[in-house]
């Protein structure tokens, strides 16, 4: 039986201050992460590239974020009736697509998109914008400390080289060249010698 195939998208709205938590896990370890938590959100990081990779993509937006609201509609926060607050978690590696983008409606307030994966962030005002940012700038602090260096050689490479060390053939004897001969002593036997003018003549 075929199962049925499905993609979850998530809109975050942030508006106004975000309450933010940065935190490292099993850090010095190859399962280290870095998790940034906006809200009911939680990012979870497993490389540093990652990290870096989303705080950069905050950062670039940091000029034209002077564009939105000093304040945001609270209106797209409020809770609905008789359904509890969801959250939403997502785990990102190796770099996955991460971009963003301010939206200038004509005669609206401006908004940013930060997407990351199916997870958009719609940030709607300054105070939203800059609490977030905050918090992937200090991932990306907490990240230099908590993964693992990345090896200069893969462990294939590294075994690789090793057994080649291990196995060089020993090198041939040496030929011994004419100057070398000169200088240990030994004397190259002198060839036909030719008479010179004067002695024919005799």
């Amino acid at each position: 039986m075929q199962r049925n195939r499905q993609a979850v998208s998530v809109i975050v709205s942030l508006v106004g201050l975000q309450d933010t938590r940065v935190a490292a896990h099993r850090p010095g370890t190859d399962g280290a992460a870095v998790s940034v938590r906006v809200g009911g959100a939680l990012v979870y990081m497993h490389d540093a590239a990652t990290v870096s990779l989303v705080a950069r993509t905050w950062n670039d937006m940091d000029r034209q974020a002077l564009l939105l609201p000093r304040e945001g509609d609270t209106r797209r926060v409020t809770p609905v009736r008789g359904v509890a607050e969801p959250a939403v978690m997502v785990e990102m590696a190796s770099c996955p697509p991460v971009f963003a983008r301010l939206e200038r409606p004509v005669g609206k307030n401006s908004y940013l998109r930060v997407s990351t994966g199916r997870v958009l962030f719609d940030v709607r005002d300054l105070p939203a914008f800059r609490s977030t940012l905050l918090a992937f700038r200090r991932a990306e602090e907490v990240a230099a400390t908590t993964f693992l260096p990345r090896p200069t050689q893969t462990a294939r490479e590294r075994a690789a080289s090793t057994a080649a060390r291990a196995f060089t053939a020993p090198a041939g004897p040496r030929r011994r060249t004419a100057s070398a001969g000169r200088s240990a002593g030994v004397t190259t036997p002198a060839g036909p010698r030719t008479a010179t003018s004067a002695e024919r003549a005799m």
